[in-house]
């Protein structure tokens, strides 16, 4: 049900994970859930998605943590994929019908009823509230990558020389295992092999996996980072898209559900469209797969790792920084959504009335998309 309502970025995503997973489900506390967005943030790949493989890793292990991936991302993996082979339906501007206009807004109404909950578990004193503050402050003013995961990085250390011990008992259901060097070691030999390969093969499909499988550890930020890093190999330097067929699957990824990631799907199957529909189908699934494979691959890797940190002292310490960043972070992305729709005050209402059902606590999320959807198309025909 996640993959099928969570629309915008992984702050949007996040709001949905509270809603569904914490509040409907309890599956997690919130501040469990701040831990694993806190913990992805700082991989390489998709955050959210590596945010709710997480909690399947914890809740079952690596196998329901798979299945989990599978379920989130496989949907839109999909509609991606076929997508690539409608190039020339989808629209040369990047743009989605005006009914569908409420999309956005209503992403922002998770992300602002996700900065309210988190907010208010996060921010327990001065120090708390002033490492929010520089995580709300660095999404607005900071422009590079890397200032995500360095200001994670300085908060913790500031919580950890600043802050006092957190109480003993947390929100995780960790149990020590051990670490998985050989996922380590197959992230890194999937990384040397495919370089190698490229050197001797002219397959496009090994160039693919290549491609794509290095976006999903290089990039940092989740989505909105990753499609401009697409654009540059994939049209303005390898020539294999044009501009117009790039625009018109970025609009489509971002009025679709699920993960951004997805997009892999349709730059893939494109790329092989003088190929045959044979081709083309095995160039979305391979670039949709090994896009996610690198995080994916991180992430139980460094799991067994953290679970042993995460007892300690100091990174009890650490993680109370770590979290009150984020929420900054999520704050942050709010302003930027506000700013953006306050040119249009419909979109505003839209966001509000998100807040407003979310605050009931008994509406499920694709009610909220179904009645939002109902009231933009009316406005539309007005």
């Amino acid at each position: 049900m996640c993959s099928l309502v969570a629309f915008g970025g992984p702050e949007a995503h996040l709001g949905v994970f509270l809603e569904r997973l914490v509040k409907k489900k309890k599956y997690l506390t919130e501040k469990a859930l701040m831990e694993w967005m806190a913990l992805c943030s700082f991989l390489p790949g998709p955050t959210s998605t590596q945010v709710i493989t997480g909690i399947g890793l914890e809740k079952g292990g690596r196998r329901l943590a798979s299945l989990t991936l599978l379920v989130w991302a496989m949907p839109m993996i999909t509609v991606m994929g076929a997508l690539s082979f409608l190039p020339y339906g989808l629209g040369s501007d990047g743009r989605w019908p005006d009914w569908l206009s409420f999309l956005v807004p209503m992403a922002g109404g998770f992300i602002a009823w996700a900065t309210w909950q988190i907010g208010k578990k996060v921010v327990s004193d001065l120090l708390t509230l002033a490492l929010w503050g520089q995580g709300f402050a660095v999404v607005l003013l900071a422009s590079s990558p890397w200032a995500i995961p360095l200001i994670l990085a300085s908060g913790g250390l500031l919580a950890v020389i600043l802050g006092k011990a957190p109480e003993k008992g947390g929100d995780s259901e960790f149990s020590p295992t051990r670490i998985p060097w050989g996922l380590f070691i197959l992230f890194v030999a999937l990384a040397g092999m495919s370089t190698i390969a490229l050197q001797f093969s002219t397959d496009s499909l090994v160039g693919a996996f290549e491609r794509f499988y290095r976006f999903g550890y290089l990039v940092f930020g989740g989505g909105q980072v990753v499609v401009p890093v697409m654009q540059q190999e994939l049209v303005d330097h390898g020539e294999l898209l044009t501009t117009e067929q790039f625009l018109g699957g970025f609009g489509l990824v971002q009025a679709l559900p699920g993960p951004m990631f997805s997009f892999a799907a349709y730059a893939g199957g494109l790329s092989e469209v003088t190929g045959g529909g044979g081709r083309q189908a095995l160039g979305a699934a391979i670039s949709g797969l090994a896009i996610f494979l690198p995080g994916t691959l991180l992430l139980f890797f460094v799991y067994p790792i953290w679970g042993r940190l995460r007892n300690l002292t100091w990174a009890g310490k650490a993680l109370n920084g770590l979290n009150a960043t984020a929420g900054g972070l999520v704050g942050g992305v709010l302003v930027q959504v506000v700013l953006v729709l306050a040119e249009v005050p419909s979109s505003l209402g839209y966001l509000l009335i998100t807040v407003a059902c979310l605050s009931l606590g008994k509406l499920p999320a694709p009610f909220i998309v179904l009645l939002l959807g109902f009231l933009s198309f009316g406005v539309g025909k007005l």
